[in-house]
């Protein structure tokens, strides 16, 4: 009898306890979606990182780096300021023909584009802008300093693009509309500030 009794114990003593075995299929679970989650990175896509290149968008076959950014002013003095002239000297539009009026600067940037792609790619004056933080837009400068054209299978292109911007703007956008889509540069330039040409 006692030793009828003593297999009985033993017995007893393999049987788990029910916390046991929920954290057994716990682990189990975590250990299956662990798996999985490996497995589906290993098999996935890899995923299409936006360009991180400051002043550079892609659109197409097509690549602008913006490469410099100033702004040209009527003010051109040549040499020391007299002391009878604040902020410079103000040219008059008429002395310089082709200038913006009085109360518009000209911004001047420097882009390079490029074709990555096996094919000719065009790209047009028309597709170029710049945008203030309020909305506000002004197209390229007529007559551009470039016209409509393609450019060969990594062939390079540099561009000069003027546009005439009230000097009240403080911030503006480079906006390139190409291959149905409209991206954003940050012109890293600041504008000059708005001269007082009064003497006393």
């Amino acid at each position: 009898m006692a030793g009828h009794r003593s297999a009985v114990v033993r017995r007893r003593s393999r049987t788990s306890s029910p916390a046991a075995s929920v954290l057994i299929a716990s682990l189990a679970t975590v250990a299956g979606v662990a798996g999985f989650v490996l497995f589906v990175s290993l098999v996935a896509p890899p995923r299409s990182d936006a360009p991180v290149t400051p002043g550079r968008l892609v659109a197409g076959d097509l690549v602008l780096e913006l490469q410099n950014a100033g702004w040209i002013t009527h003010d051109d003095i040549g040499g020391p300021v007299p002391a009878s002239v604040r902020n410079g000297f103000q040219m008059p539009a008429s002395m310089m023909p082709g200038m913006p009026q009085p109360g518009v600067h000209r911004l001047y940037l420097e882009a390079v584009l490029s074709n990555t792609g096996s094919g000719d790619a065009g790209f047009a004056p028309r597709e170029f802008a710049v945008r203030a933080a309020n909305g506000a837009t002004w197209p390229l400068d007529l007559p551009a300093t470039f016209q409509a054209a393609s450019l060969r299978p990594g062939q390079t292109r540099s561009l000069d693009l003027l546009f005439d911007v009230p000097d009240s703007i403080a911030q503006l956008d480079l906006a390139w509309t190409h291959a149905g889509q409209v991206q954003f540069v940050q012109v890293g330039a600041t504008p000059p500030p708005v001269h007082d040409h009064a003497t006393g």
